[in-house]
């Protein structure tokens, strides 16, 4: 099993199994323990995201967040896998997390689910979970591409009580935060008296999983190299079965 469709595995297995959580805190214990993570994932955001435009300067910042939800826009309108089937909910957060290259990026792509299940064990029944993508952006000989990662299962039961209403998009952010960005910066020196002289470094870690290296020389997306790897996810997804939905 690749990299990625372990991430995804493993990701929904601890939010199943944690999903009793709710019932073992009364009510106001877990709105007070949900206020403190929504608080904690705001000031990581915060943190991240004067880094990373730092980093590339606001202008190159934004230049690529819009490239990337141009790219998102253009999938739907041509009818690409998936991406009709969302087009009306279809959430691109702002936040960027860039490499220290400079060469790659980290998004979050979140996607409310409506309908019915089609197949499976929950064939006929409800659709009651939203979905969090990983996705990527990778830049050669001065062109950023873009592609998706893994997938993450988010059961609305595990969030709140309201089964059959999406995750609103405040929540989609918190949840990005601590499913996609997390760990993408390391303190390296600390003066508890003012946190504007903390300093950080880029865990440069959290973008080896893009290259889906097979740990043989070769890539997950085929290929030789990453970006032939790239190109060629890329050039699949332009390829491949288009979505039926219109």
């Amino acid at each position: 099993m690749s990299y990625q469709g372990t991430r995804i595995l493993m990701l929904s297995l601890l939010l199943l199994l944690f999903s009793c959580k709710d019932k073992v805190r009364t009510k106001e214990e877990q709105a007070d323990i949900d206020r403190l993570r929504m608080k904690k994932s705001e000031k990581e955001r915060e943190i991240y995201f004067n880094y990373s435009k730092a980093l590339m300067g606001e202008k190159e910042y934004f230049k690529v967040y819009n490239m990337a939800k141009d790219s998102v826009q253009n999938w739907a309108e041509n009818k690409l896998r998936y991406s009709t089937t969302y087009k009306k909910f279809m959430f691109l957060d702002t936040l960027i997390c860039f490499n220290k290259e400079k060469n790659k990026c980290l998004l979050a792509l979140g996607y409310h689910n409506y309908g019915i299940h089609s197949s499976g064990v929950h064939k006929g029944e409800e659709v009651t979970h939203d979905i969090m993508n990983q996705f990527f952006g990778a830049k050669f000989k001065g062109k950023w591409f873009f592609y998706y990662g893994a997938s993450i299962y988010l059961p609305r039961d595990y969030y709140q009580d309201d089964i059959h209403k999406p995750l609103n998009w405040a929540l989609m952010k918190q949840i990005a935060i601590e499913e996609v960005f997390r760990g993408y910066l390391i303190e390296v020196s600390s003066d508890n008296s003012s946190e504007r002289r903390k300093k950080y470094k880029i865990n440069n870690k959290l973008f080896i999983y893009m290259e889906a290296n097979n740990g043989d020389g070769t890539f997950g997306g085929g290929g030789n190299t990453f970006e032939e790897m790239v190109l060629r996810l890329v050039n699949e997804n332009w390829r491949g079965e288009r979505d039926t939905i219109k």
